[in-house]
């Protein structure tokens, strides 16, 4: 009898570019992870974070070491990961950094406040999770942060914002 998967010795060379096609069909919440404190706030649109333990309460988030958020959320300890509704669409594509701006100068839309950590919650959002980090695991180009959430908000009766196919959606209309 024939197996269906090759050995690892007879592996099928992998083209990146393919695994990203693959992944554009894999949704996505849409978020963004904020840190840093005026002037010296940072902030990134993602779609990798998910929720990692409930005892205690704590999140993950991978974030590319070359984001500018990056390196503040290692020196200040601290991220908040709000997760967007579709009434966001605008914020996702500014921090998405599509318009070229960056750093603090992106925090000019929105309603942003502090929770506990200092890093910014978006007013509004879906839910907000106010991160103490725990670790940081380097993997490839990116950084897995893990957070210990100390404070949360959430707002109901909302729709949330996904990526899949290479854009943004409402949940409802896939």
């Amino acid at each position: 009898m024939s197996s269906a998967t090759p050995p690892p010795s007879e592996a099928i060379p992998f083209d990146a570019a393919e695994f990203r096609a693959a992944m554009r069909h894999v949704p996505g919440t849409v978020s963004i992870v904020t840190t840093g404190q005026a002037p010296y706030r940072h902030g990134l649109t993602l779609t990798a974070g998910c929720s990692l333990s409930a005892a205690p309460p704590s999140v993950l988030v991978c974030v590319n070491r070359s984001a500018g958020a990056h390196d503040t959320i290692l020196s200040s300890g601290a991220f908040c990961w709000n997760i967007l509704g579709v009434e966001h669409l605008d914020l996702a594509l500014k921090f998405s950094g599509q318009d070229g701006s960056k750093g603090d100068i992106r925090f000019a839309d929105g309603l942003w406040c502090d929770l506990k950590t200092g890093a910014p919650s978006l007013i509004g959002a879906v839910c907000s999770f106010d991160c103490r980090v725990v670790n940081a695991y380097s993997e490839s180009s990116h950084t897995i942060f893990t957070g210990e959430v100390v404070a949360q908000t959430t707002r109901t009766g909302c729709e949330p914002l996904v990526y899949v196919g290479g854009s943004f959606a409402a949940l409802t209309a896939l």
